[in-house]
């Protein structure tokens, strides 16, 4: 499915690849080879691809819209690899992190070099109005990693609240995507809004997908991560069923959250609670309504392949296994 997602903006995603590894080439030579080990690491590029394709819905991409794609690809990578250290994540998507492989020193250091090239690449784009959105990004994804930090040590059920982190810590990026994509074509304004509302609803169901692995088995685990479970996350799954389960029910999950007791055992005990009590299946219920807004409003541009490629996404998105 991703080549067809791909294939109306291939050259210029091509063109990114180059213009990304370029900015990952340091002056410096000493850490070069950690580096190098960020640009291996491909992955799908669903930020750029997502801006380029929101840059066509609305005319050519220039060489504009590739260097937008380059500062965001970095804030990205640089906020994943300081993710990793604050989570103590070993592997990300079947791939070793950056401090697995180094060290957590090495880890925070190199973030914040690339957020430096970042910051530096935005300033040379010489446009105030994509430097309030990449200001705007890194504020919303700061405010969003700590309050769910705060929501997981105050034991914060709330769907709402669940909703408000996800938009500010991960929808925010892609929303980001979808209007500098459009601010790099000179789109008009209502234009960019309808954008930043796809971008953002394709946000928000990525990281929902995201929640919904922690239930599932992953790569050769053999059982549930519970990843998110250990580290006291409470995400719309398990909201949802500690919400509408019998009371003696979530209260026993709630003590053993309450407690931080999380052996396999009660990692197990949570993940069955929660498809006891259909939480997956109102998490994926809630990005189908999410993907039916964002189907209407792709029905405001005429029909093309980049149309066609960003319906393909939604469904690839919500569909995806890593």
């Amino acid at each position: 499915m991703l080549e067809k997602i791909t294939y109306p903006v291939e050259k210029e995603l091509n063109a990114f690849s180059k213009l990304y590894t370029a900015a990952l080439n340091s002056r410096i030579t000493h850490f070069q080879f950690m580096l190098d080990f960020i640009s291996k690491k491909k992955g799908k590029r669903i930020r750029p691809l997502i801006l380029i394709l929101s840059a066509k819905l609305c005319g050519e991409p220039t060489h504009q819209t590739l260097e937008y794609a380059v500062v965001l690809e970095l804030l990205h990578t640089a906020t994943l690899i300081h993710d990793d250290v604050v989570d103590n994540t070993r592997e990300r998507r079947g791939q070793p992190s950056v401090m697995s492989e180094y060290d957590n020193r090495a880890a925070v250091l190199l973030g914040d070099y690339i957020l430096a090239q970042a910051i530096e690449l935005g300033v040379k784009t010489e446009n105030l109005t994509a430097l309030k959105i990449m200001a705007n990004l890194a504020q919303n994804m700061s405010d969003g990693e700590l309050s769910q930090l705060i929501a997981a040590s105050e034991l914060i059920v709330d769907e709402k609240r669940y909703l408000d982190v996800i938009r500010k810590k991960t929808a925010v990026l892609l929303s980001s995507c979808s209007e500098m994509g459009a601010l790099s074509v000179n789109a008009d304004a209502e234009t960019t809004k309808i954008l930043h509302a796809i971008g953002e609803n394709l946000g928000m169901c990525f990281q929902i997908r995201d929640d919904i692995f922690d239930y599932f088995e992953q790569g050769d685990l053999g059982k549930p991560t519970g990843n998110d479970i250990r580290e006291g996350k409470i995400t719309l799954p398990l909201i949802y069923a500690l919400q509408t389960a019998p009371k003696e029910h979530a209260d026993a999950v709630l003590n053993i959250i309450r407690s931080r007791d999380f052996s396999p055992e009660n990692v197990q005990q949570i993940i069955r609670f929660t498809k006891a009590h259909h939480g997956i299946e109102y998490a994926q219920a809630k990005m189908q309504t999410i993907k039916n807004e964002t189907i209407s409003l792709l029905n405001r541009f005429p029909d093309s392949d980049t149309k066609s490629a960003m319906m393909l996404l939604i469904d690839y998105i919500i569909g995806r296994e890593k």
